[in-house]
């Protein structure tokens, strides 16, 4: 049996290819779809704003490249997930699933990028260290902007790379769309165009000096198709009163480089400054967690699991050895250059350069690669007992990868207090609940963590009738009086006001109370008081 199965690969070398990126992509698969609408629990009100946005698309209200949800941003998504909405319904899986799948490309991408210049090896393991990855599952299960650029920017490369090997002017017209398409993903997006046209500029001195015609009118095609698929998006952007323009005076305003702690500094302090975001960026990836309060990371762990941070330091100089391939030089420029804005701001250090996650786990993967193929060379010289023991080291390296990866995820992450309160767990069980209540119900809303026109609410419960009576987002001070006896009333208590409740039945006696917990804790209390 196993003498045919190799064979059969011996005779067919791609059927082993697409063995290994079937077999990567289904655990990437796993890990980024199962309970996809229940891990996270809740709707971050990033996410929410997504599902609003697709909503006033069905409604024929949002008719643009650029939508003013979450502070400004592409509107490309909200195109993108709508059939899933129209499919599945308005949910939290409905929301994520094709932002899930758009990061399940990427694993098999890589696979196919990495293999333009390295074997397949290196292309297997590549691609499984980015299935495991913590940061890029982390993304992958949120519907965010961000995980889609990195997918983005791997079509691209992945275009031009067969472009340069078969000289087909075809590829190079492909990656200029996908490099086009980008623009309609993400805010950040161009940094990662500026890695893509670092690699070119390196490549075009390195590589195609004596080939200058072929080359030159190569790239004149694939910019050309790029600034044709972009050119509504730079027609949107030439608006200087464009909210794009807005966004990025408001972006400029948490950069390091405008605090007045910057501008107070002479110039040995602005380098010491800078030093110390470094230090910052690098701790919370590294070693040093830091609490991210734009999508509930770092309170649980850093970035990077000890064992990738020790791969990636050593892939360092695997990637060196081998900087004289198209691809190494591809992603090393992406490393190098897409989380730069990320390092220099106040906030969102983890969320921005996820682009750069595919580079980074090439990096770290090339150490167990070369393992892995020390191991067959011991194994052709019959030194069984240390093949063995290297290719025991390498599987035991990534399955402590994918274990602490799985447990700190499904397990740590998703029961932390500090996940629960980003995620608008409490607000998301309010709003399952209000959704299910009478048509002509009405809600009286109160809480100290957010307002009933939260995000969160708008897309999951967008029909709710009521007010906010929270004395931290309206002038009602927190009051149960005066309220309207002619009609169903709901109270919805959360957070502090949950203690309401008593007050409430014994100010209206005859209601009907509720109590919503989740995982073994409190979520709200509610109280259905008929009409008289």
């Amino acid at each position: 049996m196993i003498g045919d199965i190799r064979a059969f690969y011996a005779r067919h070398p791609w059927a082993l290819d697409l063995t290994l990126l079937a077999a990567v992509t289904i655990a990437a698969g796993v890990l980024r779809l199962v309970l996809l609408g229940e891990i996270p629990y809740g709707v971050h009100s990033d996410e929410a704003q997504l599902g609003t946005d697709a909503r006033k698309i069905l409604h024929g209200q949002l008719w643009t490249v650029y939508t003013t949800a979450v502070l400004g941003q592409p509107s490309g998504h909200a195109y993108l997930t709508l059939p899933s909405f129209l499919l599945l319904g308005w949910t939290p899986l409905a929301m994520r699933l094709p932002l899930a799948l758009v990061g399940l490309a990427a694993v098999p991408l890589l696979y196919a990028v990495v293999r333009q210049s390295f074997g397949r090896v290196e292309a297997f393991f590549a691609s499984a260290m980015l299935a495991v990855s913590y940061w890029h599952l982390f993304y992958s299960r949120v519907a965010h902007w961000s995980i889609s650029y990195g997918t983005i920017t791997l079509l691209v490369l992945l275009c031009l790379l067969r472009g340069m090997e078969t000289r087909r002017r075809a590829w190079f017209a492909g990656a200029g769309f996908f490099l086009g398409l980008g623009f309609y993903t993400y805010n950040i997006y161009p940094v990662a165009v500026a890695a893509v046209f670092a690699f070119l500029a390196i490549v075009t001195w390195t590589r195609y000096r004596a080939d200058w015609r072929w080359w030159s009118r190569s790239m004149l095609v694939f910019a050309g198709v790029g600034a044709l698929v972009a050119l509504p998006m730079f027609v949107y952007v030439a608006d200087p009163d464009s909210f794009f323009w807005w966004h990025v005076r408001n972006y400029s305003e948490v950069s390091v480089w405008q605090t007045p702690e910057y501008h107070d500094e002479n110039l040995v302090g602005k380098v010491r400054l800078i030093f110390r975001q470094i230090e910052i960026f690098a701790g919370a990836y590294a070693y040093d967690p830091a609490v991210d309060f734009v999508d509930g990371n770092g309170d649980v762990r850093p970035m990077f699991d000890p064992a990738t941070v020790a791969l990636l330091i050593l892939g360092l100089g695997f990637a060196w050895r081998e900087r004289r391939r198209p691809v190494t030089v591809a992603l090393l420029c992406c490393l190098l250059i897409i989380p730069l804005p990320a390092v220099l701001q106040n906030g969102s250090i983890m969320r921005q350069p996820v682009g750069a996650a595919p580079a980074v786990m090439f990096i770290a993967a090339l150490p167990l690669a070369a393992l892995w193929r020390g191991c067959a060379r011991l194994w052709e010289r019959e030194r069984r007992g240390g093949a063995i023991i290297m290719a025991a080291a390498v599987w035991v390296l990534l399955a402590l990868i994918t274990t602490t990866t799985v447990h700190d995820y499904f397990w740590t992450w998703r029961k932390d207090d500090f996940t629960r309160l980003i995620y608008f767990s409490e607000e998301t069980t309010a709003s399952d609940y209000m959704r299910g209540l009478p048509d002509d119900a009405h809600v009286l809303f109160y809480s100290n963590h957010a307002p009933l026109y939260l995000e969160t609410r708008l897309f999951l419960a967008p029909d709710v009738e009521g007010e906010d009576r929270s004395r931290e987002y309206s002038d009602r001070g927190g009051s149960i009086e005066e309220i309207d006896r002619s009609r169903l009333n709901v109270f919805v208590l959360l957070d502090d006001y949950a203690g309401l409740l008593e007050e409430i039945q014994a100010r209206y006696p005859g209601g009907t109370s509720r109590t919503f917990t989740r995982d073994g804790k409190f979520e709200l209390n509610a109280y259905e008081l008929g009409p008289e």
